[in-house]
């Protein structure tokens, strides 16, 4: 039984910081909470891994990683990947190859589908029960890795706001392709010039620019990690590359592993429409999918209040499948 002072005060828990080699590129790895030891018994280890879009900064998402973990009473690590390359290493400098590289072997969309994988089959135990969380593009680096996850167990896969399909004719995508195609360097510029500024002026400058909203105190930092020359460099070439591929939905893919899917559309959301939702539902009418009626933005983690909305979404939705039954009397 889970003691319920424990789990009121599991929000104030710390959130670790490491930094893992993945395929020769040091990534940013959140973690809140750790697995439990395999006992004789052979009791079940289950595991939150969140997988973010683009910028594939993890630290964005503390708030919603602390509210998970305050859901499930602290008995369930939430863990966090960065996407490859878009945080800058502790004691690493800007080098003039760092801001120009532009490796698709490491920095591109297959790339970093195979970055994903690569982590968890190299620092995940076989044993543990995956419940994968995506965000945006994350959820088409999930619906990629699950072949290659045959032998796990994936409890269930929850995709946010999913950027599977037609991205660059989404209405944000015919904005951004052609600036990504031909000026992308232009963010790249001003990321090298705004790092010129003092550490406090730079942080009062995002905090104005999001002065209207109510973001979590993870934001600020979140932003600094972002506008870097570094971050804008490998965060618009993925964003490049991810409007030359993701094109057709993998029906395929989708089919063989349908089960294991719970989608989360919005109805404001510029980069999965509303007809996407409908798409998918006429071509898989037995999926587990949702259409948003909260209004929440594709960037639900940039405000509290839907940071909190969404967890607590994805926290229920998990209880109300087998993915954490054994959870469901002692936290209920």
């Amino acid at each position: 039984m889970v003691n319920m002072d424990s789990h009121l005060n599991e929000k104030s828990c710390c959130i670790e910081e490491e930094f893992v080699r993945v395929q020769g590129v040091k990534t940013a790895v959140l973690k809140l909470g750790h697995l439990k030891e395999k006992d004789a018994g052979g009791s079940p280890r289950t595991l939150m891994l969140i997988i973010p879009g683009n910028p594939g900064v993890p630290y964005y998402y503390e708030d919603f990683m602390q509210e998970l973990y305050s859901h499930c009473g602290g008995q369930i690590p939430v863990w966090a990947i960065g996407q490859a390359g878009h945080i800058i290493p502790p004691g690493e400098h800007l080098s003039i190859s760092n801001v120009v590289s532009t490796n698709d072997n490491l920095y591109g969309l297959e790339a970093q589908i195979s970055h994903k994988l690569a982590f968890i089959q190299e620092n995940i135990p076989a044993d543990v029960s995956l419940i994968l969380i995506g965000h945006s593009i994350g959820c088409y680096m999930i619906l990629n890795i699950l072949d290659g996850l045959a032998s796990r167990d994936i409890a269930r896969c929850f995709m946010l706001f999913p950027t599977i399909e037609r991205m660059a004719v989404t209405p944000n995508g015919r904005k951004l392709t052609p600036l990504l195609r031909y000026f992308r360097w232009i963010s790249v510029l001003l990321a090298f010039f705004f790092c010129f500024l003092p550490q406090t002026v730079r942080t009062e400058l995002l905090k104005w620019v999001y002065r209207k909203v109510d973001y979590p105190e993870c934001v600020p930092k979140a932003l600094l990690k972002t506008v870097t020359p570094w971050s804008a460099n490998f965060s618009t070439y993925l964003a490049k590359t991810e409007m030359n591929k993701v094109t057709t939905l993998q029906r395929d893919l989708v089919e063989k592993h349908l089960s294991k899917l719970s989608l989360y559309y919005g109805t404001i959301d510029d980069w999965a429409p509303v007809q996407y939702y409908r798409d998918f539902m006429e071509q898989f009418p037995q999926a587990d999918a949702r259409l948003c009626d909260l209004r929440l933005k594709h960037a639900f983690i940039l405000k509290k209040s839907e940071g909190q909305a969404m967890a607590k979404i994805i926290w229920q939705w998990a209880l109300s499948h087998n993915t954490v039954t054994d959870m469901k009397s002692s936290l209920s």
